[in-house]
C-alpha cells in the first residue's frame, strides 16, 4: 500500500507540472507504472494490477488531450508575439507598400498643385488672397472631422474599405474641381478631399510603422509624396502656359486616385486577418480568444440533453466581445487625448506642414511680387522645393536615423532649414532664391518620417492607431489652416510675411520636439546630466 500511495503522489507530481513539460512528464507516467506492475508482482500482492490498467489508460488518454489542447494554445501565442512584419510576412504586404507608396504619390501630386495653380486661380475666379485660402480651410475642416471620427473609423470599415473609402472622398474632389464649377463647390470638394486624404494617411502610416525597419519604409512612403509634388508644379505649369484651363489639371488627379482605390482594393484583400499580430487594438483580443477556443475544444464532447447549448454560449460570447470591444475602443481614444504626448507631436506636425504648405503654396507669388520672377518659368521653383524635399527623405533620412538618430537629426535639420528660409528672405536675387528654396526641400524632408519612426516608440502600443491619426489629421490641418493665414495676412501686409510665418512656425516646433522626452539618450547608471545633455 505505501508503494501505491508513492505512485500516487509522483502522478500527481507529474500532472501539477508546467505545461511544457507534458511530452516528458507522460513517458515518465508510463515507466511509472510498468515498474508498478513488476513491484506488484514480486510482492506478491492479491490485488492484480491489471484491475487498475484501464484507468491508467483513460487518465493518460485525458493528459494526452489536455496536453494537445495547450499544445494548440501557447505556442501560437508566442509565435505571434515574436513576429516581425516584413515585406514578405505576410505575403501581400510588398504590394502593400507599393500601393501606399503609388497613393502617397497622388497625394503629393494633389497637394502641391495650388502653389503653382494659385494666381490663375485667382485670376479665373476674381477674387483675392483671402478668398482663395478659403480652400485649404476647408481641406483642414474634412481633415479635423477625420480626427473625432478617428477611434470608429476603423472598427465600422477594416482598414481595406476605409483606404478605399478615402480614395472616394478623394474622387469626389477633384470630379468637382476639375468641372471649373463655381467658387463654394470647389470649397466643398476640398473638404471632401481632406476628409479622404487624411483617412488613407492615416491609415498607411500606422501600416508602415508597424514593419521592422520601419524608418526605411516610411522614407520611401514619403519620398514617394515629394516626387509627386514635384512633378506636379512642373505639368501644371506646362498645362497653364499651353493656353489649358488650370481646373483640367485635376483630371490627371482623379485618374490616379481611381486606380489608387482599385490598387487598395486588391492589395488589402484579407489586411484584417494578416495583420491582427500586430495590431494593438487585437493583442488583448487574442490572447481571450485562443483561452476561449482551448476551452471549446475541451467541451466538444456530446452529452446527452446539452443539444444547442454550444451555439447558445457561442453567441454569447459573441455579444460580450462586441460589447467588450466597443467599450475598449472608447477608452482607448480616452487614453489618447489624456496623453500628453499624444498632444505635443500632433502641435509640432501642425506646425510643421503648415510651415510646409506655406511655403510652398506661396513661394511662387513672393517670388513674383518682390524677386520680379519671370511669370512662365517661376512656377517651376515650386516643383525645386518638392524636389529638394524628395531628395532629403529618400537620402537622407536611414542615413540621419542610424548615425545621430530622430531627435537629434530633426534638431540639426530644422536649424538648417531656418537657416536657408532667412538667407532666402535677406538676399534679393530670384535665382538665388529658387536654389536656396531647393535646399530648404532637402533639410525639410527627412522630418516627417523621423518623427513617425520615434512617435511609435513615445506612443505606448495600445493607442497606437488611434495618436497616429489624431497626429497625421493635426498635421494635415496645419498644411491647410496656415496657408489660410499666409492668404489672410498677406492680403494687409504682402505675401512676404510667408517668410517670417515660417521662421515662427519651425521655431515653435523645434520648441516643441525638445520637450518631449529623449529616449534615445544613452546614459549610464547614477550619471547626472547637464541642460546640454539633457536637450541634445
Amino acid at each position: 500500500m505505501s508503494t501505491i500511495r508513492r505512485l500516487d503522489e509522483a502522478r500527481v507530481a507529474t500532472v501539477t507540472r508546467s505545461d511544457s513539460g507534458f511530452h516528458s512528464n507522460r513517458s515518465h507516467i508510463a515507466r511509472v507504472d510498468s515498474s508498478q506492475t513488476t513491484e506488484l508482482a514480486e510482492d506478491g500482492n492479491p490485488f492484480s494490477p491489471l484491475g487498475n490498467e484501464a484507468p491508467n489508460r483513460t487518465a493518460l488518454t485525458q493528459l494526452n488531450r489536455d496536453d494537445e489542447a495547450l499544445s494548440e494554445t501557447f505556442p501560437d501565442q508566442e509565435e505571434n508575439e515574436k513576429k516581425v512584419m516584413t515585406s514578405k510576412e505576410p505575403p501581400r504586404n510588398l504590394w502593400r507598400i507599393v500601393a501606399v507608396c503609388v497613393w502617397n504619390a497622388a497625394g503629393g501630386w494633389s497637394d502641391a498643385a495650388p502653389g503653382a495653380l494659385l494666381p490663375h486661380i485667382e485670376e479665373y475666379y476674381h477674387i483675392n488672397y483671402t478668398v482663395v485660402s478659403l480652400i485649404w480651410m476647408a481641406n483642414a475642416a474634412g481633415f479635423i472631422l477625420i480626427a473625432c471620427l478617428s477611434h470608429k473609423i476603423q472598427p465600422w470599415f477594416g482598414k481595406r474599405y476605409s483606404m478605399v473609402a478615402g480614395c472616394g472622398l478623394s474622387c469626389i474632389m477633384y470630379s468637382i474641381v476639375s468641372s471649373g464649377t463655381k467658387f463654394p463647390l470647389i470649397v466643398i470638394g476640398f473638404f471632401c478631399g481632406g476628409m479622404g486624404l487624411a483617412t488613407c494617411l492615416a491609415q498607411g502610416n500606422v501600416f508602415l510603422a508597424n514593419f521592422d525597419k520601419s524608418s526605411k519604409y516610411l522614407s520611401f512612403c514619403h519620398a514617394s509624396y515629394g516626387l509627386g509634388a514635384t512633378v506636379s508644379p512642373l505639368i501644371a505649369t506646362a498645362m497653364v502656359n499651353a493656353g489649358i484651363k488650370w481646373h483640367y489639371f485635376y483630371l490627371t488627379i482623379l485618374g490616379l486616385m481611381i486606380l489608387n482605390g482599385t490598387n487598395f482594393f486588391l492589395a488589402f484583400k484579407g489586411a484584417d486577418e494578416d495583420l491582427k499580430p500586430w495590431d494593438p487594438d487585437t493583442a488583448h483580443d487574442n490572447i481571450i480568444s485562443t483561452s476561449e477556443s482551448s476551452g471549446t475544444r475541451r467541451s466538444q464532447i456530446p452529452v446527452d440533453g446539452a443539444i444547442g447549448l454550444q451555439d447558445f454560449a457561442a453567441s454569447g460570447n459573441k455579444a460580450r466581445k462586441k460589447k467588450a470591444a466597443a467599450v475598449n475602443h472608447t477608452q482607448d481614444m480616452i487614453l489618447a487625448l489624456k496623453n500628453y504626448k499624444t498632444w505635443t507631436i500632433a502641435f509640432f506636425l501642425l506646425f510643421y506642414q503648415g510651415s510646409e504648405v506655406s511655403f510652398a503654396g506661396w513661394i511662387v507669388t513672393f517670388l513674383l511680387d518682390y524677386r520680379k520672377g519671370n511669370s512662365a518659368s517661376v512656377g517651376y521653383v515650386a516643383s525645386g522645393f518638392w524636389g529638394g524635399l524628395t531628395v532629403g527623405r529618400l537620402l537622407l533620412t536611414r542615413v540621419v536615423y542610424k548615425q545621430i538618430g530622430s531627435r537629434r537629426g530633426i534638431i540639426v535639420l530644422s536649424l538648417m532649414a531656418i537657416l536657408f528660409v532667412v538667407l532666402i528672405w535677406v538676399i534679393p536675387n530670384a535665382i538665388v532664391d529658387g536654389v536656396l528654396s531647393a535646399f530648404a526641400g532637402v533639410a525639410i524632408g527627412p522630418n516627417y518620417p523621423l518623427q513617425i519612426t520615434l512617435t511609435t516608440r513615445l506612443i505606448p502600443r495600445r493607442i497606437q492607431v488611434i495618436s497616429l491619426t489624431i497626429i497625421t489629421a493635426f498635421g494635415s490641418s496645419g498644411g491647410a489652416i496656415f496657408p489660410f493665414l499666409v492668404g489672410l495676412v498677406s492680403q494687409n501686409f504682402g505675401s512676404f510675411v510667408v517668410l517670417p510665418i515660417f521662421i515662427i512656425l519651425y521655431s515653435s516646433m523645434l520648441f516643441l520636439w525638445i520637450c518631449l522626452p529623449n529616449i534615445e539618450r544613452k546614459r549610464e547608471p547614477g550619471q547626472r546630466l547637464n541642460i546640454f545633455q539633457k536637450l541634445w
